[in-house]
């Protein structure tokens, strides 16, 4: 006679996982979590914003994108600039723009050749 998987048999793992994730998000926090897998923590939205953002236009605005212009580097995919910096407030053929800074009048420009990082012009920090 053939046996079938008890509620409590298959049931147990999954309430084990659960409590993992229920334990990793309350006990680790969730901007740590969000960084454990490689994603930028977006307080304001209280989101985890990730790689994929590109790809469906959620990089979002941040307060000082130039901040994260050391994490460029020329040959980066666009996504990667798009993911750094967050969605551009300028966008022209062959490249994109974004305010330094929260009400900053300076602008951080990039360049791109075939979907990858041309050129990166980034105010320093003040």
């Amino acid at each position: 006679m053939a046996r079938f998987p008890t509620i409590v048999s298959v049931g147990l793992p999954i309430l084990g996982l659960a409590g993992a994730v229920a334990f990793a998000l309350v006990y680790v926090g969730p901007q740590r979590l969000c960084e454990s897998v490689d994603g930028k923590w977006a307080s304001a939205q209280s989101s985890c914003v990730t790689r994929t953002c590109f790809q469906s236009g959620t990089c979002g605005t941040w307060a000082y994108p130039a901040a994260r212009c050391s994490n460029l580097k020329i040959g980066d995919a666009r996504s990667e600039v798009h993911f750094q910096l967050g969605e551009p407030d300028e966008v022209f053929q062959g490249g994109a723009k974004w305010h330094a800074g929260k009400d900053s009048p300076q602008m951080i420009v990039a360049r791109f050749s075939a979907e990858r990082l041309q050129s990166l012009s980034c105010p320093s920090k003040q």
